[in-house]
């Protein structure tokens, strides 16, 4: 069992997504853990301004990312793409989840669809 969403963007199990989420911050500088919604209480998310807000502040588990969402978190994930650090993640590197992630956005835009998570 884990997160499983429609247009390819992720299949896994939640704790590798939490993960993810976790990498995405590493590589903008913050640190997600400090966030309300992921145990900190020094910012909230909705006063986070960055792209990636949208996959931030949504569900491990259930839900959809709109089309307005997905095009925001493709921008976001490409940023990453053009300046992404391996050295940062030293366990884990997401760098071919942010490509399926940022692909499976793209797709949804394309097709002016929302991504579901299930």
């Amino acid at each position: 069992m884990g997160l499983d969403t429609t247009h390819n963007c992720w299949h896994g199990p939640y704790s590798s997504f939490n993960r993810f989420r976790r990498s995405l911050g590493n590589q903008i500088g913050i640190n997600i853990d400090d966030y309300d919604g992921y145990g900190g209480t020094l910012h909230k998310l909705e006063e986070m301004k960055h792209d990636l807000k949208p996959l931030f502040n949504h569900s491990d588990c259930d839900g959809r990312l709109t089309v307005k969402e997905c095009k925001s978190i493709v921008k976001g994930l490409n940023n990453i793409l053009e300046n992404f650090n391996s050295e940062i993640e030293a366990d884990y590197n997401f760098k071919v989840q942010i490509i399926q992630f940022r692909d499976g956005c793209f797709d949804a835009v394309s097709k002016k669809e929302m991504v579901n998570f299930h």
